[in-house]
């Protein structure tokens, strides 16, 4: 159990909980116990109404701590295997999204709040969250860990080293550094123009404290990954996004999608969205990429003709 994340401990946590109580009313031990006390708990929870998602995360919390005889993982048994086959078959466990939003819907209302020099706290604050989580392709997790402590600034961008371990992370492999480049074409989507006004206008504010994103009201706190989502849903929403049907993750999977239509390379999605899965790309157009910064140029290029610095 020590090897689990907390985002994995707070996903088993809940079912091991009504594990240990099921175990106690049939005075059963809830590691030594058999194939069947286990899967009987599985179809309890199945009755209960549980979709596929959520019986597969029971199935995966349990594997984790029962023994069955005979060395074989509780998850892997045929028996369970046939289950989980029968559960997916009769409630299965869909992709949310068909189908996801226009990224230049949500670029063409953040280039309207301008000129950022006059904009409130409050909109210069929900500007830059969702021009980084668009330009970024990364999980709220990790711009939530962004602070100024690791911040490099370069001549045209901001770098963030993030030391943490994130969700993307795996043994040998981490995406270290998030960076944030200029667009000199229109600098009302320039992340790096924006940055530098929000870095301006909070330092007063800040007492010490290094994580980027603070609160727009007083006293100033640092901010949760659930305001960071609140504050993205309602920029989407004041963009015209269905947000009753989209989530504020949902920027990951708009900005990637529309950086592969407009042509930026897959690997460099892949790396800057720090997925590592092998891709039909990668494995027959695998000819040598220049890896410059060109994920989020990629995204802002329909704007590059389109004047106007404010």
């Amino acid at each position: 159990m020590s090897s689990w994340r907390q985002s994995t401990k707070k996903q088993y946590e809940p079912y091991l909980q009504r594990w240990n109580t099921f175990c106690c009313k049939r005075e059963i031990d809830p590691i030594h116990t058999s194939v069947d006390k286990a899967l009987e708990f599985l179809t309890e929870l199945y009755q209960t109404g549980l979709r596929y998602s959520a019986i597969n995360t029971a199935r995966s919390a349990l594997s984790s701590i029962i023994q069955i005889p005979q060395d074989i993982q509780f998850g892997t048994h045929p028996l369970v295997v046939r289950f989980m086959k029968g559960v997916f078959e009769n409630r299965p466990s869909l992709p949310k999204y068909v189908e996801t939003w226009d990224v230049d819907q949500v670029l063409s209302y953040l280039r309207q709040l301008s000129p950022v020099k006059s904009l409130s706290l409050k909109d210069l604050t929900l500007k830059l969250v969702t021009l980084i989580a668009i330009l970024s392709g990364q999980r709220l997790q990790t711009i939530h860990l962004l602070n100024l402590k690791s911040m490099i600034i370069g001549k045209s961008s901001y770098k963030f080293v993030i030391d943490t371990v994130l969700k993307t992370s795996k043994v040998g492999v981490h995406n270290s550094v998030l960076e944030l480049s200029s667009f000199p074409p229109d600098r009302r989507l320039c992340v790096v123009f924006v940055l530098r006004e929000y870095l301006l206008r909070t330092k007063p504010l800040r007492n010490g404290e290094t994580q980027l994103l603070l609160s727009y009201i007083k006293p100033f706190n640092p901010v949760s990954k659930d305001t960071l989502a609140r504050w993205i849903k309602a920029v989407l929403s004041k963009a015209g996004i269905d947000v009753t049907k989209f989530s504020a993750h949902s920027t990951r999977s708009a900005a990637t999608s529309a950086a592969k239509l407009r042509g930026v390379p897959l690997e460099v999605i892949m790396n800057k969205a720090g997925w590592r899965r092998p891709t039909t790309f990668a494995k027959f157009y695998n000819k040598p990429i220049q890896r410059e910064n060109n994920f989020a140029k990629g995204l802002l290029l329909p704007y590059a003709s389109k004047c106007g610095n404010k």
